[in-house]
């Protein structure tokens, strides 16, 4: 049951009718069992996993939050227990290929096993992780109805992929007592097809060149279009997911936060990875960056540090050791493999470098006179962000960096705009629906970077004009998407972490 099939939309409209026919004060109920039907659905047996990870963070945040002396022992207690479930099913082979270079000096060798791995759980456990670690804070008081804590981490719409949600934020709209609103559940079906537009229209569609040029190496324009289009691809897949999710869980009256902000408008990688996985980002800053910026080694490195006269020298080696961390475990929760730990990594040497060198960027500005605040240098740097994401993402994409480092030399051989068409597997009018249907994405994020919120608009427009909007959405999905006879459904990117 995949979030663009008939059968997801025929749970939620079925799951949607029961929930406000029911009494209020049974509705969170309802989704509990709905949720739960949805992951069994999904990873039949492997459910235990989540229900044993469900009970030891309910059974542990009551004792953190009742024995304030062995908090800090039972924190960590559970963080390993709940951790456990997720670098053993997920992380066991990586972990023996770095033992067995060891070990084999003493004639072992540690066999690899291969688990099946639960459907979400690199989301729930991060999830987990954040509940335990804000009422060790005293942010949140756990909560006391086991079912209910079920229920926060089995929320059927964020469980494939997120985004990762708080206890408090999610809380105070999934036990509500919610009421049908006719508006709301309008504006919802609007982002839910939005998200079905950009999933099947574009994203599938830029995955079939992708996959082909990545498979064939084809050298030249071909290539470059490939690391194009893949970044194409993963924004409209994982942010199209993330809206058809989001819009799902508006029509039961329940908010999930924000995950993607128009992030190929940003001005520098800071700025992209604050618009860009926001959810991840945020989970990673103020569970892995704070407190390893506050711990006594580091307060120690700062109190040393502050000492120097380079101000910039100074703030590169406070922020070195923590931010390392963040790009170390963004790179490896992707994946147990080296590939992914390099991709986090590149943005780590990236930002370390750019701090090392903004006394030297301020002087060749200041030099050049250069007009920071111009249309001309903003779009310069909006442009070199691109490039920069689209280079890391080429890392993320390719089975190696050994395939990595081939795709991007290939894209200086010489070729013609004729040598794109027959290995990208795709002819001159998908290309077109292709470009066509880009421009379209690309106008609506223009108008909402500039804080126009477009649904609030469309819904205050006359009834012909809105459904327009809605029959476009509809009948483009229909004619254009990327699905049926003849095509093989492509799973979500970011479902398989």
């Amino acid at each position: 049951m995949n979030y663009t099939s008939l059968i997801f939309l025929l749970f939620v409209t079925l799951l949607m009718c029961i929930y406000y026919i029911f009494p209020k004060k049974f509705r969170w109920s309802i989704l509990l069992v709905g949720s739960i039907f949805f992951y069994y659905l999904l990873s039949s047996k492997y459910i235990i996993y989540i229900i044993v990870a469900t009970l030891i963070s309910y059974i542990f945040s009551l004792l953190i939050n009742k024995h304030e002396k062995q908090k800090k022992k039972l924190l960590i207690t559970s963080i390993l227990l709940v951790l456990s479930f997720l670098l053993v099913l997920k992380y066991n082979n990586f972990f023996i290929s770095l033992l067995n270079p060891f070990v084999g000096l003493f004639n072992i060798n540690i066999p690899f096993k291969k688990f099946i791995m639960p459907i979400g759980i690199s989301y729930y456990t991060l999830d987990m992780i954040a509940y335990l670690s804000d009422i060790y804070r005293k942010k949140i008081i756990p909560e006391k109805n086991p079912l209910k804590l079920l229920l926060f981490f089995t929320y059927f719409p964020k469980i494939i992929e997120g985004p990762f949600v708080r206890y408090d934020s999610l809380s105070k709209t999934l036990f509500n007592q919610n009421k049908f609103n006719y508006y709301n559940f309008r504006n919802a079906w609007v982002l839910i097809g939005y998200g079905f537009f950009k999933k099947l229209v574009i994203a599938d569609r830029a995955g079939i060149f992708v996959d082909n040029i990545f498979k064939t190496q084809t050298v030249g324009l071909a290539s470059l279009f490939a690391i194009v289009f893949y970044t194409i691809q993963i924004y409209c897949d994982f942010s199209g997911s993330i809206q058809i999710i989001t819009g799902v869980s508006e029509l039961f009256g329940v908010q999930l936060p924000e995950n993607f902000k128009r992030p190929f408008f940003s001005k520098s990688i800071q700025e992209f990875w604050k618009r860009w996985h926001i959810t991840l980002g945020e989970w990673l800053k103020d569970y892995i960056f704070y407190p390893i910026s506050l711990s006594k080694m580091n307060m120690k490195l700062n109190l040393k540090v502050r000492k120097m006269k380079n101000k910039y020298l100074a703030r590169f080696i406070i922020t070195a050791f923590p931010l390392f961390f963040v790009w170390f475990l963004n790179g490896f929760w992707h994946g147990p493999t080296w590939k992914y730990i390099f991709y986090g990594l590149y943005y780590y040497i990236l930002m370390m470098l750019g701090l090392l060198l903004k006394p030297v960027f301020d002087k060749t500005i200041k030099l050049l006179r250069i007009n920071i605040k111009s249309w001309y240098y903003k779009s310069f740097q909006i442009i070199r962000t691109c490039i920069i994401v689209s280079l890391g993402l080429l890392i993320f994409r390719a089975e190696s960096l050994k395939q990595a480092w081939v795709m991007l030399t290939n894209v200086f051989c010489s070729s013609t705009l004729k040598s794109i068409v027959k290995p990208g597997g795709l002819n001159k009018i998908e290309l077109i629906i292709l470009f066509v249907s880009v421009l379209l994405i690309f106008i609506v994020e223009l108008i909402e970077e500039h804080n126009i919120n477009i649904r609030e608009k469309l819904d205050k427009k006359i009834f012909i004009v809105r459904w327009i909007v809605y029959l476009f959405l509809i009948f483009s999905t229909i004619i254009f998407g990327i699905y049926g006879i003849g095509y093989s459904y492509k799973s979500f990117i970011y479902g398989g972490f």
